[in-house]
Order: structure tokens, then sequence, then C-alpha cells
């Protein structure tokens, strides 16, 4: 008597399943940890050398910091006529030049700490310094090895090899950045000025400190294979591995600077390989154990798995093809459940999304479109103008070049489109209300002047774009009559707020008038032109919620102050706003 087994579908799977995975992993265990563990390699590897990009990265982005202030520097016109010797010129005359430009670069030098020194060496080899009394240093320092080939022209990099610069504080370090210009405002010079920045040396170690460990070796050199920097100070001749090296390191290169310096590293095999071993071989087992709980677990819940996804699967069907009244109703006691109350959820906001999302839409556009179109103020354009042509009549050449090209900034601000309608930066928008406020001291000189306080760190917060500046023409035009003084200050809560105050000396006004004020511009909606302050008070909701506004005390007599209240975002922070705003 035969006895035949039967097995149903669900059988006959496990026991195929069961079969193949167990030959499967004995066939395949030394071909998969082969194979895992050049995967592992070579992605150890790639985010080696991301590593490496993201630090060439870095010393690129620090010598374009360098190259954007030594450009302020060049076309600075008070520095550039300063520092031009001129016949007649007493030692007086010559001293006060000098400590003007002394303080021009200090300032300079305060915006960027990883800069020691900044000087400029005139034809002559006069040099002037952001350092004081250091005459006797310099001219030592111009004789120095390092400098010859800058001064004389040969050198075809911008950077020096690492030297040491004495100052107050005593000796560091530094490596100079050395740019060769031609002073317009001394066109009979036949020899170019030469600007030189000292580059802390330390600040160029701190991008390599988080690669230190990665790498058996780091080596940045310049155009002459000068070497700057070094991992492995007691190291001896180049990077490059030899025939026998070659089997123990992977050598990785990339450019730094825009190609003016080489950054080189050795990525040590044995170090890769003893850190990836144990992951790979405890990887191995996850998925070894991993597959035999799967087999034993699969067969008694798939049945009530599927059901419930089954049922999902239709309804989600529905939806797709637009029936929004889709729901499904299981009841399971796990996340199973939740996922059907979450789809049930999703369904009906995603409904209601449906319903506002034309409705919100078109209310974004008209609010961008109001801003772009009253941004600028007609009015203001054609007195600007006119102001332009009375000084170009009157032949004041250098107040017709100041004017227009404040003008003409404050006309690329307005045509800002996409998130930069929206936003910009504290620092954007002082820039923004001091060009505003120089064409109008044109127009109405004497009778008005801005005083700041607003701290170093708190301009690059974000915040709404033509947000000060009306405030700023409501108290020149509406507050003030003479000698009228604009104060604009800026201030940080423990609260995470922001608060930006704009506040005059003028004449005030009632209460009353204000409300008057503020519903009249209300009314006027769209047709109005420049931006009123309910427009600010709505944009600020609008983007930033009810929390947020704009408060106003003023009293007849006693000026007005205008107080704004914004969510305090720095510059990072801001990013996900603007995206999400």
């Amino acid at each position: 008597m035969k006895l035949k087994l039967k097995l149903n579908f669900r059988g006959k799977m496990i026991a195929s399943t069961v079969l193949i995975v167990a030959v499967s992993l004995i066939v395949s265990s030394y071909i998969t940890f082969t194979y895992v563990t050049k995967i592992v390699r070579d992605q150890a590897v790639r985010d080696n050398g991301t590593k490496l990009a993201q630090t060439s990265s870095s010393i690129t982005r620090m010598k374009d910091r360098l190259a954007r202030a030594a450009d302020t520097v060049i076309v600075s016109q008070e520095i550039n006529r300063q520092i031009v010797h001129r016949e007649g010129d007493s030692l007086q005359d010559s001293y006060y030049k000098k400590v003007a430009v002394q303080q021009q670069l200090q300032r300079f030098a305060a915006l960027d700490s990883s800069l020691l020194n900044i000087m400029i060496i005139r034809p002559d080899r006069e040099v002037f310094s952001n350092y004081s009394g250091y005459e006797s240093y310099y001219d030592n320092y111009l004789r120095e090895e390092w400098i010859q080939p800058f001064l004389a022209g040969r050198s075809q990099s911008r950077f020096s090899a690492p030297h040491e610069f004495s100052y107050i504080n005593g000796k560091q370090q530094v490596i100079s950045y050395i740019m060769a210009y031609k002073n317009w405002e001394d066109p009979s010079a036949d020899t170019p000025y030469i600007l030189v920045f000292d580059l802390k040396l330390s600040e160029l170690e701190k991008v390599f400190e988080d690669i230190r460990e990665d790498f058996k070796r780091v080596v940045l050199t310049n155009k002459e294979g000068i070497i700057l920097y070094d991992s492995d100070n007691g190291a001896s001749g180049g990077i490059t591995p030899t025939a026998e090296e070659h089997s123990e390191v992977i050598p990785l290169e990339y450019a730094a600077a825009d190609g003016d310096w080489k950054l080189e590293a050795t990525l040590s095999k044995s170090r890769l390989y003893e850190k990836i071993r144990p992951i790979l071989l405890f990887y191995l087992l996850i998925v070894l154990a991993s597959l035999l709980f799967a087999l034993a677990v699969i067969p008694p819940v798939s049945a009530k798995f599927t059901r419930p996804i089954s049922q999902l699967a239709r309804a989600m069907r529905r939806v797709s093809a637009g029936e929004l009244n889709a729901r499904v109703s299981f009841r399971t006691g796990d996340e199973m459940e939740e996922l059907g109350a979450g789809f049930n959820q999703m369904v009906k906001d995603l409904d209601l999304w449906m319903k506002s999302s034309l409705h919100e839409q078109e209310m974004k556009r008209k609010v961008q479109m109001n801003l772009l179109l009253s941004e600028i103020n007609p009015h203001f354009i054609y007195n600007t103008l006119n102001t332009v042509i009375y000084l170009s009549h009157a032949g004041r050449t250098q107040d017709t070049i100041v004017i227009t090209k404040a003008f003409i900034d404050i006309l690329q601000d307005a045509i800002a489109t996409g998130e930069e309608a929206y936003f910009c930066t504290l620092q954007e928008e002082i820039d923004l209300v001091s060009k505003y406020a120089l064409i109008q001291q044109y127009r109405y000189p004497g009778r008005f002047r801005l005083e700041w306080d607003i701290p170093e760190e708190l301009r690059s917060c974000t915040v709404l774009r033509m947000m000060i500046q009306p405030l700023v023409e409501n108290a020149l035009f509406h507050g003030i009559d003479e000698d009228g003084i604009i104060e604009i200050s800026a201030a940080a809560s423990e609260r995470g707020e922001l608060f930006i105050r704009v506040k005059d000396n003028g004449i005030g006004m009632d209460p009353a008038v204000w409300y008057e004020i503020r519903n009249r511009q209300k009314a006027a909606g769209p047709k109005k032109k420049g931006i009123g302050l309910s427009n600010i008070a709505e944009r600020i909701v609008y983007h930033f919620g009810e929390g947020y506004g704009m408060e106003i005390d003023s009293k007849a007599g006693s000026g007005t102050a205008v107080a704004i209240r914004l969510p305090y975002m720095p510059e990072q922070a801001a990013t996900s706003v603007k995206t999400t705003g």
C-alpha cells in the first residue's frame, strides 16, 4: 500500500522555500562574504573620498572668501586714494593717511577671525597695515625669501609657503594670500601695488581635524610643490606610494582652491579591513538568523496579514481612481489597525486639502503679486530720476554715480523672484534701507539721519523682504519735519523671538489717527502703491501665524515707534521656513 502525501499550495511553498534557502546559504555563503566585503570596501573608500572632497571644498571656500575680501579692498576708492604718495604731502599728512588706512584694514580683519594681518605694499615698498608701529619689522618682512618671487612677479600662485609672522601677542605660523593689482588712483605708477593677507595656519589645520584619523597621511601642497600641511609631521619624502607601498595603501587626490593647491591622502588597507571585517561577519549572522526566523514565522501569520493588506490595497486603488470617500475597517489590535485608521484619516485630510488647496494657492499668488507690484513707489522712481538729472546738470558726477548705483540696487532687490521675493536676511534689509536713505538724503539734505543698533550676530537672521523700508518711508514723509532722527534697532529674546523697532522723533499721532490710517490702507487694497503698515502686519501673520505681528506706540508730539515681532531664525534654521513657506 503506497501512501501518497498530498501537500496544499502553502505546504509546497514552505517546503520548497526551506530547501532552496538551505542549499543557497551553503553554496553562496562564501560568494556572499567575498562580494559584500568588496562592496563595503568600495563604500568605505567612497566615504573617505567624500570626506576628502568635502575638505577640498572647505579649502576652496576659504580661498574664495579671501579672494572676495581682497577684491573688496582692491576696489575701495577710499583706501587706494589714501595710500598714493603725492608730491607736497607733509609727514603729518602721510601719518594721518596711514592711520586712516590702518583703521580701514582693521575693519576688514575684524570681519574674518582667520586673518592675522592685512597689508598693502606700495611700489616704493611703503607698507600700510592693520597694525601700527611695525615699520622696522615690515622692512625685514619684505626681505624674507618667501616673498621675493611675489614682489618680482615670478610666482604662479597667489599663496605662499608657511612662514612666521611676529606681532604683539607673539609669533604665529601663517600662509600669505598675495595679489598684485593696478591702483587706478595712482595712474602714474608703473609697478603694481601688492595686497597681502596673512592667514593663520591654525585655521587651515582646523579643516583637517575631522579627517586626520581616517587617513594614514594627508598632505596639502601648492603649485610649486611646497608642503602647506602634512598630518604626519615626522614623515620625509612625497606622499606618492612606492611599488611596495601600493599594496598597503589606497592613494586619493583632489584639487583645492581652484587648482592652486593639491590635496593628497593615503588610506590604509589594513586599517580599512580591520574596521569592516567584524561588521561583515555580524551582518552575515544577522541575515542567516533573519531568514530562519522568517521561515518559521511567515506561514502562521501570512494569512492574518494578507487579509487586511488586501482590503487596504483595494481601498487605495479606489482612492487613486478619485473616490475620496473610500474607507477601511478591520480590528487586528496591532499596527495594521493603526495603519487602517491612519489611511482613513489621510483620505479625510486629503479631501479637505483638495478643497482648500486651490483657495490657498490663489491667496498665495495674490499676496506675492501684491508684494511685487507694491515694492517700488512710482513717485519715488520719478523723484529719484529727477534728482539724478539735477546732479548731472550740476556737474556732480560722483554724486550721480553714487545715487544711480543705490537706485539700481533697489530695483534689483525689487525684482527678486521665488522664495527670495518673500524672505531676505536682516543684513540685506539693512542694506536696502541704507540705499533708500542715501537717495532721500540727496533729495532732503539735513532733514534726517538714521541711527542703527543691530548686533552683528542678528544680521544673518531671516526676515520678511521690504519690511523695514516702508516704516522708514512713513517716518520720513509722515512723521519728521526737520532734524529728524530715525532709530532702527533689533534684539532677540530667550523665547526665540526677534524684535525689530523703528522709532522717530517726529510729530507722532493720536490713536484715532492711527486706526483711521490702518483702515484706509486696508480699504485701498491692491490699488494703493507702496507697502502700507497693514500690508506688513498681514504678511507677518500669513508667513508666521497669529502669534507674531506689529505694534505701534505713538503720541502726538512725541514721535512714533513701530515694533515688529518675528520668530528668531538664524540663517541655517531659516532654510526649512523658506522651503515650506
